[in-house]
């Protein structure tokens, strides 16, 4: 076995270790929250204090009621938590960390590779090569990217306490304290699997990589190197089990199920794997896992989205996935063989074998070879499994070498090109997560057939208010997939908003024909209907949407809102059961008080007011209601002071018209309204400089 550098050159390596992950990363730790970032941190409640930490633990990632959703990964969104507690909404911060949780991963895989005894160039190299490995980019760079480097990390970890746990007592070891020195150590390897798994689940893959790895450290044939991996580590994967069985019990209880919540399934815009038979959906995961060490080893293409139809799923016997599904299968065996023919773990072939072996069943859990995930391809869940990949290009350029020193000039130089030109493509790449924009136009760009690409550019365009353009990419995301929902919504608000309103009604109608049970589309379709002055088709669309979906405060909010506008007497019971649905909601409170005083009922709307400015100080609306309930001379004083702190809010040309009335007709508050007026003038023309701009 090659000697372990001695603690002054190790520490040296770490520390530029370190510094290469700083430097290839620095320009990525300037970004903002991109994509998923934005709902899984900048505006998540449940990480913004201590209190509500039980929160993140009885509910799925993206929230919500429990028994709904398909991951749980409460450890992740506790990091998250942890830090807004600390410094807040600082995007850099957050980025901060990423960097150097990556640094760590980095750094614990090179200790993994000398432990394990492949030598030190190729733990060395290994690891310099997975520091700056281009495909890492999302892991990193992304904050929500952090799943995929925490839980490496907790991964790691786990292989290297249970790896010192199935050694054998050292020559000078007592035999007790052997025994606690090895249950000390399964025991934390088993607490750093269970974390691993509750803040990703491709963490669950742990104790196959330890059994590999005591495959590989083993010597003798496969039956005796099997036989003594599992006489090493029987007991290890007796507790993996009981602590992968605590996970499922806890995703069931918050889930309702062990995969995911009863009823959610796998949306095909973002996996067009799934609906494909076994057969048909393995032999296209073979081609994908192809794709992957492709773009692992050759990072000139890399993409953020390659959903429906960027790649097309092949037939089962189609050449092309044949031929795919051989070349895996023919490297599994031939790497199998390898690692098992070496008398010697650290030999360059057999650190080799177990280079390609590590990449392959450290994908297993997000290959959709053993069963289909929520995505088809995604560069950031190969950032562990490419480790495998670049232990076999380490162990391919430094040959019979035993240290880096050793290394030959030409193998050196290689060496050193391919992490300059791996930092440099790396550093470029993280210029694409730097904002929404960025993202999708890269998206868009690298994978024109997505059709999630099409539609997410087409939302950006939308935010930025470029209508036109936003129209023609949903039109072009539901070409390239016609049973895209959102897209046809996203159309129909565009449209409405344009003031097509037939098209409109069009697009959301094929939006609830593509999934009737569509929100979103209801609401729009509900909101179109009002914009043609069709109150009772808006009633329709809005009853038709909650019997979909019962608890939705939009839908509610907007039925009751048509109720009391046409008189209905069933108004009433439609607020109630809004405000039930949204009872923290300060706008449903302040409508409700504005449906009150219409009532004639003046108490009870200063009552609903209040509540409202309770949950929203800066409630315009529900000022507006107070400043309306005070008509008479003696009132209007104060009218006009709840009605001037609106119109501040609101910037409303109506609201200051409105003061501009109470002004003329009271001679107290005119001395007041001349003096304020400027800068009241001053907000509403900048509002309404900015709504034309956005028009």
């Amino acid at each position: 076995m090659p000697a372990i550098p001695a603690r002054r050159e190790r520490a040296a390596w770490a520390l530029l270790l370190v510094l290469v992950c700083a430097v290839a990363y620095a320009n990525g730790t300037t970004g903002t929250f991109t994509y998923d970032d934005k709902a899984i941190v900048r505006d998540n409640p449940r990480i913004r204090a201590p209190d509500r930490l039980g929160e993140i633990f009885s509910t799925s990632y993206f929230g919500g009621p429990r028994g709904s959703g398909t991951a749980y990964r409460p450890v992740l969104l506790a990091s998250y938590a942890v830090q807004w507690w600390i410094h807040g909404k600082d995007a850099f911060a957050f980025h901060v960390v990423n960097v150097f949780l990556h640094a760590a991963v980095t750094i614990m895989l090179g200790v993994l590779l000398l432990r394990i005894g492949v030598g030190t160039a190729r733990a060395g190299l290994a690891s310099l090569f997975f520091a700056v490995a281009p495909i890492h980019v999302e892991a990193v760079t992304s904050l929500v990217g952090r799943g995929e480097t925490l839980a490496a990390a907790f991964t790691l970890g786990f292989l290297l306490a249970s790896l010192s746990a199935a050694e054998g007592p050292g020559p000078s070891d007592r035999v007790r304290r052997s025994i606690t020195r090895r249950v000390l150590t399964g025991t934390a390897g088993l607490l750093l699997y269970g974390l691993g798994i509750l803040t990703k689940e491709s963490a669950a893959v742990a104790p196959a990589l330890l059994f590999l790895l005591l495959v590989f450290h083993a010597e003798g044939s496969l039956f005796s190197r099997i036989r003594a991996a599992f006489r090493r580590g029987g007991i290890l994967f007796a507790g993996c089990a009981g602590v992968l069985a605590g996970t499922f019990v806890l995703r069931r209880w918050v889930l309702g199920g062990v995969l995911r919540a009863p009823g959610w399934g796998i949306f095909e815009v973002e996996n067009p794997l799934a609906p494909l038979s076994r057969g048909a959906r393995a032999v296209n995961a073979c081609a994908i896992l192809l794709r992957y060490a492709g773009r692992t080893l050759f990072p000139l293409h890399l993409s953020a989205d390659e959903s429906a139809w960027s790649i097309r799923p092949m037939p089962a016997l189609s050449v092309a996935g044949v031929a795919a599904a051989a070349i895996v299968a023919a490297l599994a065996v031939a790497a199998g063989m390898r690692l098992t023919r070496s008398s010697r773990p650290g030999a360059s072939g057999s650190a080799t074998a177990l280079g390609i072996l590590f990449f392959g069943v450290a994908f297993l859990p997000t290959a959709n070879l053993l069963y289909p995930i929520g995505t088809i391809f995604g560069e950031r869940v190969a950032y562990l499994p490419s480790a495998g990949l670049c232990l076999a290009l380490a162990s391919v350029l430094a040959g019979a070498a035993g240290s880096l020193s050793s290394l030959p000039a030409g193998r050196r130089r290689a060496s050193a090109a391919i992490a300059l030109l791996f930092a440099g493509r790396t550093a470029v790449r993280n210029a694409v997560w730097w904002t929404d924009s960025s993202l999708f136009a890269s998206s868009l760009a690298d994978a024109p057939d997505s059709a999630k690409a099409q539609y997410n550019w087409a939302f950006i365009r939308a935010e930025a208010g470029d209508r036109e353009t936003a129209v023609r990419h949903y039109t072009r995301a539901i070409r390239l997939y016609p049973n895209y929902w959102d897209a046809w919504s996203g159309k129909g608000k565009m449209e409405r908003e344009l003031g097509r309103l037939k098209e409109a009604e069009r697009s959301y109608r094929s939006a609830l024909a593509a999934d009737d049970a569509s929100e979103v589309a209801a609401f729009g379709l509900g909101l179109v209907y009002e914009d043609m002055d069709r109150p009772a088709d808006a009633v329709a669309a809005y009853r038709r949407g909650l019997a979909k979906t019962r608890d939705s405060l939009p839908l509610s909010f907007r039925l009751a809102t048509v109720l009391g506008d046409e008189g209905s007497p069933e108004a009433g019971e439609a607020w109630k059961r809004a405000l039930a649905i949204g009872p923290t909601s300060a706008p449903t409170h302040a409508d409700y008080a504005d449906w009150l005083l219409d009532q004639g009922r003046d108490r009870e709307a200063a009552e609903e007011a209040h509540r409202a400015l309770r949950l929203d100080p800066h409630s315009f609306a529900a000022l507006r209601v107070l400043a309306r309930r005070r008509p008479d001379e003696e009132g209007s004083l104060a009218s006009a002071l709840a009605l001037e702190k609106a119109c501040r809010f609101s910037r409303d040309r109506d609201d200051l018209d409105a003061l501009a009335a109470i002004a003329r007709r009271n001679p107290t508050y005119r001395v007041r309204f001349e003096r304020v007026r400027p800068e009241l003038e001053r907000a509403v023309a900048a509002a309404e400089k900015s709504s034309a701009a956005r028009g």
